[in-house]
């Protein structure tokens, strides 16, 4: 009796069901897929993806198999759930801004808290996909499948795991099949184009995504920006660089004085990062701005491409150091030990500025409190040091308007320092995304302005507005400031946008409201300079923001033996261009966008794009691409290298 109670005890307790080995590598070509549906622009297949992916699927779970239950357990929970962080981030990313980041960009995510509800305007789809591999994760590691460690299954595990290599290996080889039919494919411009160059050199997050996927696109972005960085190998490759970036300079025709060279020399300097007050928003609701741009010198055709994973402080590193980040990603702060002495700040106090910066924002944002004394200035000025414990109250509506900056007397003296010239550098706050009236900064703007709720019938725009209003309240104010202080007819205003309304959901109308028909062009953003008894003009030579420091340069004929990657854009030898970190560009009249491999005519006038122009364009932006990268990446400034930008 005993006997059977307890084989019928047996019967009762059956051992939990696990779940076939096969699911562990599914559900990783299951994270794949769900990138696929995100990142692929449409009309390409994704072959190649996911071909990579199926092979990283089975290299991975060949690993596994490798282990002991418990170890591969730990270690498919590890990989599995980076894995769909990291096409969760991607996708996230690419909704919002339309690229990827390299994994070095992740550090920046807590500083990306202020677009949070943008989530909200996500797809229905994506939440799903994102709910789905967490679920999905949960399950497997709950019913993980179990197995004894036997000889043969060794031998199948190693076998998978080579073959895998092998295929990763050998799929490059059919990416490439297709480089030849490239027009021109023996050339440059071929070159550029080719997939080889995407794959080999990584200058685009998302051009490489598109090649080979997920996992292989951080596989090697790890492999290259963290391992091989500690070879010796990669020191070779940093001393053969500066050679390659000084025959660059070499090659250029040296810059000399022009017209405009000094004729602003000695004058204060106050420049200000206009944060995104797009070209749209100017005009009846900003008529401090629209004045300034109309009696200075005003960029027409102003272009801010972003290169790494941060627009603001791409444009804020690039105006004040004279390259842009680098495209191959990198933490910016990992070149704050870089040495700057071609930048703003440094060539104003070598001639006899003060310089400091002054922002709303804390100094660990963007690492701005340790960049500023990296770039030059003196100082890192944050409004809040200056509130009062009664200001604590309303610290944040305090923030939120740019005006504190001349309404607190102590931050005002620290604007207007006597005894010698000063560089102020002013980040605004108040156009900042997002354009919902729920929004914290634009409600609190409709209390100031409530007549801009149901301006125009368009949310969105209506906030859009509202903040530029803002934008515009601030050059009231400084204006009305230093003629107070005796100051204005020895200033010189320096308005730059870090970048268009990226924020602005509603791509139809944004496209309308800023006249254009291709995204590439939105890229186009306000400019200008501004001094009392300056020569009013307009300037239509198409200008990227490395451009802006050496013009500034050259107009207050500050001596700078630094060559600069930029040009000025009154150097009659230089007819401009703008180069984008995709291998987009644009030349003229003439815009070719590489993620639809199409080229436009900015002012809908047809005209023949020659061979030799293709080739020279792609090759320009592609050499322009390296050199800037290489010019971070080997310090290149840290030695004195004549030359005359």
């Amino acid at each position: 009796m005993s006997g059977y109670q307890g084989k019928f005890c047996k019967q009762q307790t059956p051992e939990k069901k696990r779940l076939p080995y096969v699911l562990i590598p599914l559900s990783f070509l299951l994270i794949e897929l769900f990138g696929l549906c995100f990142l692929l622009p449409e009309g390409e297949k994704g072959i190649f993806p996911m071909a990579f992916g199926m092979l990283w699927s089975c290299a991975i779970s060949g690993a596994l198999f490798l282990l002991p239950v418990m170890a591969a357990r730990i270690f498919y929970g590890i990989v599995y759930f980076l894995s769909a962080v990291y096409a969760g981030f991607q996708t996230g990313y690419y909704l919002l801004f339309s690229g990827m980041l390299w994994l070095s960009d992740f550090r920046y995510a807590a500083e990306g808290s202020d677009y949070a509800d943008m989530l909200l305007t996500y797809p229905a789809f994506w939440w799903m996909g994102i709910v789905g591999m967490i679920l999905q994760g949960i399950f497997i590691l709950w019913k993980f499948p179990r197995w004894k460690r036997k000889s043969l299954k060794l031998v199948l595990s190693v076998l998978v795991i080579a073959a895998s290599a092998f295929g990763m290996d050998f799929l490059p080889e059919l990416l490439y099949a297709d480089d030849d039919k490239i027009q021109y494919a023996g050339s440059d411009y071929g070159r550029s184009q080719s997939a080889q160059a995407v794959y080999e050199n990584m200058f685009n997050t998302h051009r490489l995504y598109r090649l080979c996927g997920l996992h292989h696109t951080l596989a090697k972005d790890i492999y290259k920006n963290t391992i091989y960085p500690l070879t010796s190998s990669h020191a070779a490759e940093q001393a053969k660089a500066e050679g390659e970036i000084q025959a660059y300079f070499d090659s250029r025709p040296e810059h000399t004085q022009n017209h405009m060279t000094g004729v602003l020399a000695g004058k204060n300097v106050v420049l200000v990062l206009m944060e995104s007050m797009d070209d749209w928003m100017i005009g009846e609701h900003t008529p401090t701005l629209e004045k300034l741009m109309a009696e200075g010198i005003n960029f027409t055709r102003f272009y801010t491409p972003v290169y790494g994973g941060i627009r603001t402080f791409n444009t804020e590193f690039t105006i004040n150091t004279g390259s842009f980040l680098s495209s191959q990603g990198g933490y910016a702060f990992d070149y704050v030990t870089n040495s700057y002495p071609q930048s703003l700040a440094n060539r104003l106090r070598e001639a006899g500025y003060s310089a400091k910066t002054f922002h709303y924002n804390d100094p660990t944002f963007y690492s701005r409190g340790e960049f500023s004394p990296a770039m030059g200035y003196e100082e890192y000025v944050c409004y809040a040091d200056f509130l009062t414990e009664k200001d604590e109250k309303t610290k944040k509506n305090l923030l939120y308007d740019d005006l504190l900056l001349f309404d607190n007397e102590a931050l005002k003296a620290d604007f207007f320092r006597p005894g010698q010239p000063n560089l102020n550098f002013v980040i605004t706050r108040s156009a900042h995304l997002s354009y919902k009236y729920n929004e914290v900064l634009s409600h609190w703007g409709l209390k100031k302005y409530p007549e801009y709720r149901g301006l125009t019938g368009n949310e969105e725009t209506d906030c859009a507005y509202l903040k530029a209003k803002l934008v515009d309240d601030l050059f009231s104010r400084m204006l009305q400031e230093l003629e107070n202080a005796g100051q204005l007819e020895n200033t010189v205003i320096i308005g730059v946008t870090d970048h268009y309304t990226y924020g602005y959901k509603d791509m139809d109308s944004l496209l309308k409201l800023s006249g254009v028909e291709q995204t590439i062009l939105l890229e186009k953003t306000p400019c200008f300079i501004w001094s009392p008894g300056l020569e009013a003009m307009e300037v239509d030579k198409v200008m990227n923001t490395s451009d802006l420091l050496p013009t500034m340069l050259n107009l207050l004929g500050v001596d700078s033996h630094y060559d600069y990657i930029g040009h000025d854009a009154f150097d009659a030898g230089y007819e401009g261009f703008v180069p984008f970190s995709n291998g987009s560009w644009i030349s003229g009249d003439i815009a070719y966008d590489s993620s639809g491999k199409k080229y436009i005519s900015i002012s809908g006038n047809r005209q023949a794009i020659t061979a030799d122009f293709q080739e020279q364009m792609a090759s320009s932006v592609q050499e322009f691409i390296r050199i800037n990268n290489l010019i971070l990446e080997s310090d290149y400034y840290k030695e004195e290298h004549p030359g005359i930008f």
